[in-house]
């Protein structure tokens, strides 16, 4: 497994801009609108070069993995969707919290960290990829903050290649 993406969609590859730019036109398919062209372009180069793997964290994850798979497959998007975190954080984590550190605001934190606690055994490096910041203290040095009007930038992608090839993973 390696390298993991933690990868929300909206504002990030759904981005402002490009809809803007479109005057509201932006091609469509059975899942609704094309993604930004430049911040699928970005995603691609840091799957690339960091060889990493995609777990949605996304609110899309609703759709269901299989849905997001064939999306992935169908738009010929970048990278290897490997699964998408829970839905909800699991008892078991939530009775062992700091209910003073576990605010309901890092919800999306507390997924991923149980998607890393359950699955991501062999996960050696990880970066998240996000337009909100509702992550764990501990998550924050894997967490690159993407501007919702413009999705991914060449700024952005230097951060995540750098986090992805260069810090340990630590849970």
């Amino acid at each position: 497994m390696g390298k993991i993406i933690f990868l929300d969609i909206d504002g990030v590859l759904n981005t402002k801009y490009w809809y803007s730019q479109m005057d509201r036109n932006a091609p469509k398919d059975q899942y609704g609108y094309m993604f930004d062209p430049i911040s699928v372009g970005n995603l691609a180069k840091i799957v690339r070069e960091t060889g990493a793997d995609i777990v949605i964290s996304s609110s899309w994850k609703s759709l269901g993995l299989s849905t997001l798979l064939d999306m992935w497959s169908d738009r010929n998007m970048p990278g290897n969707v490997i699964d998408i975190t829970p839905n909800s954080v699991s008892d078991e984590i939530l009775l062992n919290a700091n209910l003073d550190e576990y605010e309901i605001t890092h919800i999306r934190g507390c997924e991923i960290k149980e998607w890393l606690e359950t699955k991501g055994r062999k996960v050696t490096h990880y970066a998240i990829i996000d337009d909100m910041d509702n992550f764990l203290p501990e998550q924050q040095s894997h967490f690159v903050w993407i501007d919702p009007n413009v999705g991914i930038t060449e700024g952005n992608t230097v951060q995540v290649k750098m986090i992805l090839n260069h810090l340990e993973h630590s849970p």
